[in-house]
């Protein structure tokens, strides 16, 4: 068995998908899923079109 040891240790950030484990530990069958919805905001313009979760921009002379 391996040992790690720290005089200390410090955590910032733990994100979604990440684990602290404290002691002797056996992980099994960790699993992490997400879904990130994002969207334009605000779309200004003339004329614009948004289809199929793109941004068109038509140019007329």
């Amino acid at each position: 068995m391996t040992s790690i040891k720290y005089g200390s240790l410090k955590i910032n950030e733990i994100k979604n998908s990440s684990g602290l484990m404290v002691g002797t530990n056996i992980i099994k069958g960790r699993k992490s899923e997400s879904v990130v919805n994002e969207g334009f905001g605000i779309i200004k313009g003339n004329k614009n079109k948004v289809q199929s979760n793109a941004g068109f921009i038509e140019k007329h002379s």
